[in-house]
């Protein structure tokens, strides 16, 4: 049993090392921390979930189930981005309240997470690969709050839940987180893999407009390939929404590239290991460039 005295010294010791957690972690060799917060991150996940199971129960009760992912992911947000020393800088983030959209995001690493736990907006659900459903926990908690799974593998079901999607956003109100290209790129520069056809097709179906956010590359505050988390600040900007109203199937390939191009730009806009110090980035982003297609053509030769 606790005697009285201890207590309070328990509700000042708990607060106090959760503060303190981020100044501890920093301090610790490279590798050592790399595992430490990778720990962190998946111990957060793992409070997600369980956290997020109670939280739809409760918000399906209240009739506020469309805000279920708004406030788990938040909470996510904050229990992993604090204790790991990383900090966000939102440009646009008022394009969030002109719900619903499908919202599409560049696709870097597992770390990602934290970026949609920063800026998921209301009114909206994951689309994610199916394999996650049988994850434990996050699976359970994904399915309660009607998220979208797509068996890759199977086209015809891929299709079946697209179209099931459009029938739930209709009726709901409601938009849909994607990543549209389809994996993580792990690309050493600014840059984005192909984006696959399918979030625009939803767009369009849907009319409901494209909502693209871009990440900055952070390989300066993650870097699995060389076993380095440091933290620090990441900039993520929320673009203008892109209207689909009057669009047909017709027009998908159009709004892909435009969507992807606006991405693209801003992405480089914010990468700055490009700049020489003389301010010239043309030789750089040639190199860059070359290294960006060699990566491209490993990644599609592996999967052949």
């Amino acid at each position: 049993m606790f005697s009285e005295s201890t207590i309070p010294w328990g509700i000042i010791a708990v607060p106090a090392f959760i503060l303190a957690l981020p100044r501890l972690l920093a301090v610790l060799p490279q590798k050592i921390q790399f595992v430490t917060k990778c720990c962190v991150v998946l111990i957060a996940t793992f409070i997600m979930s369980i956290v997020g199971c109670f939280v739809s129960i409760v918000f399906a009760l209240l009739n506020r189930r469309h805000e279920t992912n708004f406030v788990v992911a938040r909470i996510f947000s904050f229990i992993a981005s604090y204790p790991c020393g990383v900090t966000f800088k939102i440009v646009g983030e008022e394009h969030l309240e002109k719900y619903p959209a499908i919202v599409v995001c560049n696709h870097q690493s597992s770390m990602d997470m934290m970026i949609l736990g920063r800026v998921f907006p209301k009114h909206c659900v994951v689309m994610a690969k199916k394999e996650l459903q049988y994850f434990p926990f996050l699976g359970i908690f994904m399915t309660l709050s009607n998220a979208i799974f797509i068996d890759r593998k199977n086209h015809k079901k891929a299709i079946e839940s697209t179209t099931q999607a459009v029938t739930d956003m209709k009726k709901h109100n409601s938009g849909i987180w994607i990543f549209p290209e389809g994996t993580r790129s792990r690309l050493e520069t600014a840059d984005l893999l192909p984006f696959k056809k399918g979030a625009f097709h939803l767009a369009i179906q849907s009319q409901q407009p494209v909502m693209p956010i871009v990440a900055a590359g952070y390989s300066h505050i993650y870097d699995s390939a060389n076993r380095s988390f440091p933290g620090g600040e990441l900039e993520i900007r929320v673009l203008e929404p892109i209207p689909t109203t009057g669009m047909t199937a017709d027009d998908v390939n159009e709004l892909m590239e435009r969507t992807r191009a606006v991405m693209l730009e801003n992405l480089k806009k914010m990468d700055h290991s490009v700049e020489s110090p003389s301010g010239s980035t043309g030789s750089t982003t040639a190199v860059s460039e070359g290294k960006t297609d060699e990566g491209l053509k490993q990644r599609r030769a592996a999967k052949e």
